[in-house]
């Protein structure tokens, strides 16, 4: 690992050479609407061929000038044209913001070729500055310049952000505190488990802007506490493009050791089942009356073998272009598509999976295993598709279509010691195979009217979510005398731990949002500088969720040996027709459930400038909000067969924001806030997810909690445009907030519970900078590099009432007052990069490292310790090369340190802390090329 640090900071030091350039931005409005953007205007460097257009908000950005004096020429069709000079100084971004009106005379012809900028890093910032609201974007510039290849792994760069397998903390508020948004509408998760869709599903080629918006306001759905994320999608292409890309890669411990999957199951190679997984009796029930059933015939097309599989290398392809079209005078139509696809494996041996009960011992769970194997293959397909249709430079619609394929085929082997005799030695074998997939049409339009007085947008929106498991294979061994293995847990039979288990989500999301603007106040310019909104909403969501399990029965377990690679020996065909083991069909009632929920409203906002420095910004929003869970209760099958638990609230949240401008650089702003938290259907249901060492099961009691929210921030921008430096205070205040919590019992459990309330503040502060300005340097390598650092430091609290009941049973927390589900004491973000321009190469490298403190994974009770993720840090490296015009060229390193990923239970009665939980990732290197036509 040594070496490869050592490599990296070489590759750096021999890439520090020749000259800085820089490069001018700002936004060009339009004096004949009110000075609002104009779109589509040429800005020419004077004299040369350099240039670019402004794109539909009025933003424009010029890079790669070397240092020196220039003129900026700023035309339209029909306008006049004004000539700004500008200085270029080595490291810096100029802004130049400006207005051009009608001219008296009319120009024969002009070529007018559009690009759109609002992706750059110059143009976020500037967007950032003029906001009245607070918040932060990340642009695809600088998702490129550090090597990011997917949105979630993209929001972790952002202050008070990090990441953990699939799951967003967000300070340190995890996944039912947090909503995703595609180009402003909601968009719904495809775990059952999680409120938050994965956003490492989507690959940054498709992404614009990500907005991270950790305060509320009126516009925004009041379910979150912690941020909403939207995924602004690319739409407006300008001049015709198309970019074919390849990657291909390895992770070092895939690569350096066998790997193995189950037999059986195909899928073609764009990861899709094409439904032989599937058993014929699958979810086949005609009614919901029965438990349990025998199965007559055997019908099982897949294996229980394990498969030496190629270790392919990782990698993938992705294609993306697009054109703007004239359509007569003013028209435009923007036709854009995207497609990639990826695929990855992963293997971690000699891990670690353990349970221990409140004295320390292994005797909670199934086991204790210290020799743990996993595989895993995972595959990303998506495809997006935009057409947006501009008649003027003051209407446009646009429709949006995606459609997202995630896969995962996953093989984990256990070895250690019996639950209920540590003499005796058990294996575990699970294969685990998921497919979710996500279909999104949106239609949104944007319409400005007389003169920019009036502006009203809106949006409609579908998305199909399916969730499949339409294959989890699992067996247990009993290692007996000689180092024979017999079929099932000889010291405790139990026909459940050898199963086929099955789960389908369907999932129907339907949303609908209309803005109407009244832009009103007029300053000495005559731009308007004060704004009411109206809004309404709706959402509507349908869930259906069934599961079965099938588990073998075998008849005299101690008479079979069995060999641990070749179990299909025994589970056959012929075996089980002659009667030698039976397959029963466990259909749980607790595991099928239907869930909708409804939510309607509207809110009213407004935008109010006192003066020149301060603005306010106030809204108020009614939702009402209406979820329904019908479920199975095991306890009254015969007498009501469904039971119902519903919430049914209407909510009042306020918001308010306010910016004052203490100079032209820095602002000053405070927001706060009341929003609510709904508990997911997964919390509420009572389905029991169980794993091999953990079972988790639904609260049907659980309600919403109240979140009482303040921000206070300082922002400051550099003359140097792309520099930033900010602090930020926050609280937060949550009434009756719903936790995972550890439930005592022989299998486990966990469940979820609303604990009395919870505190949480911090201090965020962020910086970035050019080196050569930091050091007051011109003109020599310091000016191509730039430093980037976030950090969060943050202290929060829960108060736990000791007489809380979970699913009518007492729980005796084992700490009544601790540290908040989640919230790491800290977080750092930071980054060193550097880009250069010379001859035909522009090359832009970058390392960026993060890490978190420890935080809490399940509240502890009945004296087992809370157990907590062990805080870790990432180490990433990125190289890119772009060769002329036409080829781009890249390397990345990830995870260089490859930390352990570590659980532990916290027994501070015995002042101890147990390991329940480790496995290492690798190092995954990739080499890219894509070829731009």
């Amino acid at each position: 690992m040594r070496k490869i640090v050592t490599l990296v900071a070489l590759f750096f030091v021999g890439i520090l050479l020749a000259q800085e350039t820089g490069s001018v931005t700002g936004i060009l409005l339009d004096k004949e609407s009110n000075d609002q953007p104009l779109p589509f205007a040429n800005v020419l460097i004077k004299g040369t061929t350099k240039g670019t257009t402004t794109d539909f908000d009025g933003l424009y950005t010029i890079d790669n000038l070397e240092p020196g004096t220039y003129t900026l020429e700023f035309s339209f069709v029909g306008y006049e044209t004004l000539d700004k000079e500008v200085t270029i100084k080595a490291g810096e971004t100029v802004t130049v913001n400006t207005s051009i009106g009608a001219s008296a005379a009319a120009l024969d012809e002009v070529i007018i070729k559009t690009t759109t900028k609002k992706e750059s890093e110059a143009a976020i910032l500037l967007e950032q500055k003029n906001a009245v609201t607070i918040q932060q974007k990340i642009g695809a510039q600088e998702l490129a310049k550090k090597g990011v290849s997917d949105v979630a792994t993209g929001l972790t760069k952002a202050t008070g952000i990090s990441k953990e397998s699939d799951k967003l903390y967000v300070r340190g508020l995890g996944d039912r505190y947090n909503n995703a948004y595609l180009n402003g509408l909601p968009i719904p998760s495809l775990n059952p488990n999680l409120k938050l869709i994965d956003l490492g599903i989507f690959p940054t080629d498709i992404v614009e802007n990500l907005g991270i918006f950790k305060t509320y306001s009126a516009s925004l759905y009041g379910d979150f506490a912690g941020a909403s994320v939207n995924i602004d999608t690319k739409d407006r292409p300008g001049k015709g493009f198309l970019e074919v890309g390849f990657n291909s890669g390895v992770n070092t411990n895939a690569v350096s050791n066998d790997f193995f999957l189950l037999n059986g199951g195909q899928y073609d190679d764009w990861g899709i089942d094409d439904g032989s997984r599937r058993v014929p009796i699958f979810l086949d029930i005609p009614n919901y009356n029965y438990v349990s059933t025998d199965i007559d015939f055997f019908p099982f097309d897949t294996s229980f073998n394990p498969e030496k599989r190629f270790n392919a290398p990782d990698g993938g392809a992705n294609i993306v272009g697009g054109k703007t079209f004239s359509i007569g005078e003013e028209s435009k139509l923007d036709v854009l598509f995207s497609g990639s696809f990826s695929q990855n494996h992963e293997t971690a041996l000699d891990g670690t999976e353990a349970t221990y009960n409140a004295q320390g011992e292994n005797t909670v769970g199934i086991g204790f295993f210290e020799d743990v194997d996993r595989f895993r293959y995972k595959t990303n397909t998506t495809l997006l598709g935009s057409l947006g249709y501009r008649w003027n430079t003051n209407n446009k619609i646009l429709a949006t279509t995606l459609f997202v394929n995630d896969t995962q085929d996953e093989l984990r082997e256990f070895r250690g010691v019996s639950s209920e005799d540590t003499d005796v030695f058990i294996r575990i074998r699970r294969g685990t195979y998921e497919q979710n997939s996500l279909f999104t049409q949106q239609l949104t339009g944007d319409h400005r009217l007389t003169d920019g007085k009036y502006q009203f947008t809106w949006g409609v929106a579908y998305n199909k979510a399916q969730g499949l498991i339409p294959d989890r294979r699992q067996l247990l061994f009993t290692e007996i005398d000689n180092g024979n293995l017999i079929l099932g847990d000889a010291t405790s039979p139990d026909f459940a731990n050898n199963q086929r288990f099955y789960q389908e989500l369907d999932e129907n999301d339907y949303s609908a949002k209309a803005d109407f603007d009244i832009n009103f106040g007029k300053d000495e310019e005559e731009v308007f500088k004060n704004k009411f909104t109206v809004g309404t909403f709706a959402r509507f969501k349908d869930r259906d969720f069934e599961a079965n399990q099938l588990n073998y029965n075998l008849l005299n377990i101690n008479s079979f040996n069995v060999d641990f690679n070749n179990p299909d020996a025994l589970l056959n065909e012929e075996n089980f027709l002659s009667g030698q083991y039976i397959v029963l069909e466990n259909l749980n009632p607790t595991r099928i459930y239907e869930a909708d929920f409804t939510n309607v409203g509207g809110y009213l906002n407004l935008q109010y400038s006192f003066s020149e420095k301060l603005t306010l910004n106030a809204g108020i929003r009614t939702e009402i909000f209406e979820q329904n869970i019908f479920f199975r209760n095991p306890q009254d099958l015969e007498t009501n067969p469904f039971e119902q638990a519903q919430i049914d609230e209407t909510f009042i949240l306020p918001s308010l924001d306010l910016k004052y401008v203490l100079n032209e650089r820095s602002n000053l702003r405070f927001a706060a806030s009341k929003t609510v938290t709904l508990p997911k259907f997964t919390e509420v249901a009572p389905f029991l997810y169980e794993d091999v060492t953990e079972s988790t099961l639904g609260n049907t009691a659980l309600k919403n909690s109240d979140n009482y929210n303040a921000d206070l921030k300082w922002e400051y921008f550099p003359e140097q445009s792309g520099e930033l430096i900010t602090a930020t205070l926050f609280g937060k205040y949550l009434d009756n907030p719903i936790e995972k919590i550890g439930i005592a019992s022989a299998s486990n459990f966990n469940s979820f519970g609303n604990t009395d309330y919870a505190i949480v503040f911090g201090l965020e502060l962020e910086y970035k900078k050019n080196l050569g300005n930091l050091f007051k340097l011109e003109e020599t390598v310091w000016n191509n590099l730039n430093f980037g650092i976030n950090t969060t430091i943050m202290y929060s609290n829960v108060e736990i009432d000791e007489n809380i009941t979970i699913n009518n049973s007492q729980i005796s927390p084992t700490n009544n007052s601790r540290q908040l589900q989640g919230a790491s004491p800290y977080l750092i973000n930071t980054d060193l990069s550097y880009i250069k321009e010379f001859e035909n190469h522009k090359i832009t490298s970058a390392i960026d490292f993060n890490i978190f403190g420890d935080r809490i994974y399940a509240a502890g009770s009945n004296g087992r310790g809370d157990i907590f993720e062990r805080g870790f840090g990432v180490l990433n490296f990125n190289f890119k090369d772009e060769i002329g015009d036409h080829i781009e060229v890249s390397l990345k390193a990830k995870n260089l340190l490859n930390p352990s990923i570590e659980r532990f239970q916290d027994q501070e009665n015995l002042n101890e802390e147990y390991t329940i939980y480790e496995f290492d990732r690798g190092v995954n290197f990739s080499l890219g090329v894509t070829f731009k036509l």
